[in-house]
């Protein structure tokens, strides 16, 4: 649960919101603690808006805000604030994202309500829908008692959150200047991924929640499960490197130190390997992107659409994915795994979740296909609407 001081400015907060904190989801290391035991000590809270609620809504986030005391933090562009906690040298801090697909075309923020911005979050959507009540008790900070409900991000929506900023931070595109700190939050990244895991009641239900939060963005599945597949693998892919570093930081620097970041990146890989995405999942979106990539595999597609059509059958038809075209696939996808030589083989070695995901992100990739009207024209029945 939130600790204080931050405990009680956060049912503050709810209080002044009423019904309209239905609209607020906690993300980040604040969520973390209401699935981990022991989670890191964070002061700041995020939380991703429902932003055509809180448009429609005639309470003005700005004058409650303001009303509580809190001010926008310099720099921040109106998507964080702050205000003192008295006796403290601490800062109450809330941050503010929203769907990405709601961003300016300028730049990264998303306008929210006057005075009220919000800071583009890809799986943002997905977060909101993800989400779960829960109950918060506490004292107010004049010191009354008060109790009230707060949205939490499910477990799996938050590794999803958590593998993206991995992915932004590991690969440091805020440029050399935050090329240090960008390092340290994928390690913190990494390692939170790590602990969610680990508290995991369930593995095989959290894997098959974490696939079916993806058909309503297929696309955005497929890219999380790329970088899940990539990143956590084997001890020496990048999110286990990453976690080793944060290992190591909190430990001194002698053999036996070195002898317990192995054993634990160890436990952390096999840890991980229980809800990567299968590689024969991987070979078929692979597959799917190059069956259906005009600009670069033109013969390819062709190949595919002539096969959909001789057979009578569209692409959104649940066959449709293991009729991808042999040449498709490549066999192994590293040295040691078993090779994968056609669609049938891949789809009876992937699970009930992957399968539906594969089939939504083939789905997705018909639309497109269908913008082209040479292509709808040439193969009616494969890219029937």
């Amino acid at each position: 649960m939130i600790p204080e001081p931050q405990r009680a400015y956060t049912l503050e907060l709810l209080a002044a919101l009423g019904p309209v904190a239905n609209e607020f989801v906690v993300a980040g290391a604040q969520a973390m603690k209401f699935t981990v035991q022991g989670a890191r000590a964070t002061k700041d809270i995020d939380f991703i808006l429902d932003v055509i609620g809180l448009q429609a809504e005639p309470l003005k986030l700005a004058d409650v805000l303001r009303q509580l005391g809190y001010a926008a933090v310099e720099g921040a562009r109106n998507f964080q604030f702050e205000k003192p906690i008295p006796g403290s040298a601490e800062k109450m801090r809330i941050e503010f994202m929203a769907p990405e697909e709601f961003r300016r075309k300028t730049d990264f923020r998303v306008d929210v309500q006057e005075g009220i911005h919000a800071r583009a979050c890809a799986g943002g959507t997905i977060a909101l829908a993800e989400s779960d009540l829960h109950n918060l008790a506490g004292t107010l900070p004049n010191g009354e008692t008060h109790s009230g409900r707060i949205r939490v991000t499910r477990p799996h929506a938050l590794v999803m959150l958590k593998l993206l900023a991995l992915y932004d931070r590991y690969h440091n595109i805020r440029g050399p200047q935050e090329a240090r700190h960008d390092r340290e939050e994928a390690q913190t990244h990494s390692a939170d991924i790590v602990a969610i895991v680990a508290a995991l009641p369930d593995i095989g239900n959290f894997k098959r929640q974490f696939a079916q939060q993806f058909l309503r963005d297929p696309e955005l599945g497929m890219r999380v499960m790329q970088i899940l597949s990539t990143f956590f693998r084997e001890t020496t892919s990048p999110g286990l490197l990453v976690y080793a570093e944060y290992v190591a930081a909190g430990l001194p620097v002698d053999p036996q130190a070195q002898d317990e970041i192995r054993q634990e990146l160890g436990r952390a890989q096999a840890l991980m390997s229980s809800i990567l995405p299968s590689l024969a999942s991987r070979a078929l979106a692979e597959a799917i992107d190059d069956s259906c990539d005009l600009e670069k595999i033109p013969t390819l597609v062709e190949d595919y659409l002539s096969g959909l059509e001789n057979s009578g059958i569209a692409m959104e038809h649940e066959l449709a994915l293991q009729l991808l075209p042999s040449e498709a696939f490549g066999g192994a996808i590293k040295r040691g795994d078993t090779f994968i030589v056609s669609a049938s083989e891949a789809v009876q070695k992937v699970s009930a979740e992957e399968a539906t995901l594969l089939r939504a992100y083939l789905a997705s990739k018909a639309n497109m296909l269908r913008a082209n009207e040479t292509l709808k024209h040439r193969f009616p029945h494969a890219l029937q609407d």
